[in-house]
């Protein structure tokens, strides 16, 4: 059997062998064990696993296994694309890594032979990841990298494929329509945005925005989605992290990309 996915995670094992984690076209996450994945040997052949590499690996089909594996032992592995420039920006490597780092908080494991491999309910996540992946390639080669617009276009697409997009038309208190309004205020910790009248403090309204513009903008079109600063997405992920009960320093690359 076959799959293709985009690694988000690897881990040596033994001198040689890796255990890699992609996260496959219907957005379910398969963990397999590559035997001579960390390259090397006489021949030194380099690793193909690299993050955010597209993959496709078939597995060995195994006479015994546990019930409930998650493990796939891989026969045979090619890798079909792979980012190039991000090893040579910090800044870009940082983010990558915080996208898989995000997944990695929500994802549902591919458990072979138990699991739907069929089932298209989480696809819209790979096509994000996808997405993100090869635009944050793409603007590294046209020199026109921003952290802060990538990961905005990245967390509103995201938050509306995982179902949890805060309501940006109706103050969450008094149903007044939010553009009606001069103020508007954004409560992470309530997913919600309130009008001048129901709530007071910073005024949220460019925030709110920026998230309508970022919802209808194409990754492809990153060059035209201006305006965007870290404080944005601060408060994206603020809103992720309450979503799914976690801090923001339980996100390793967050304050590595953040500094």
């Amino acid at each position: 059997m076959t799959f293709e996915g985009i690694v988000i995670n690897r881990i040596p094992y033994k001198e040689r062998d890796l255990i890699v984690k992609l996260l496959m076209r219907n957005g379910l996450v398969g963990s397999f064990y590559v035997y001579g994945g960390q390259g090397g040997g006489k021949r030194q052949k380099p690793s193909l696993f690299e993050l955010g590499s597209m993959m496709r690996m078939m597995i060995k089909e195994q006479k015994t296994r546990l019930e409930m594996s998650e493990l796939m032992v891989s026969a045979e592995q090619s890798c079909l694309w792979g980012p190039k420039s991000v090893r040579h920006d910090i800044k870009a490597f940082y983010l990558l890594c915080l996208y898989f780092e995000l997944i990695q908080k929500f994802s549902i494991s591919y458990h072979h032979g138990v699991s739907d491999f069929q089932s298209s309910d989480h696809e819209g996540i790979f096509l994000t990841v996808s997405n993100a992946v090869f635009y944050l390639e793409d603007s590294l080669l046209k020199k026109k990298f921003f952290p802060h617009q990538q990961l905005t276009l990245f967390m509103v697409k995201l938050l509306f494929h995982l179902g949890i997009m805060p309501d940006t038309d109706f103050c969450s208190y008094c149903q007044t329509a939010l553009m009606e309004s001069e103020s508007v205020v954004f409560l992470p910790a309530n997913g919600q945005f309130a009008c001048q009248n129901c709530f007071s403090g910073e005024n949220d309204r460019g925030f709110l925005l920026r998230m309508k513009m970022s919802y209808q903008t194409k990754f492809q079109e990153y060059e035209s989605f201006l305006g965007t600063n870290f404080q944005d997405c601060d408060k994206l992920l603020q809103y992720f992290c309450h979503q799914y009960h976690l801090r923001p320093v339980d996100l390793k690359s967050y304050s590595l990309l953040f500094q």
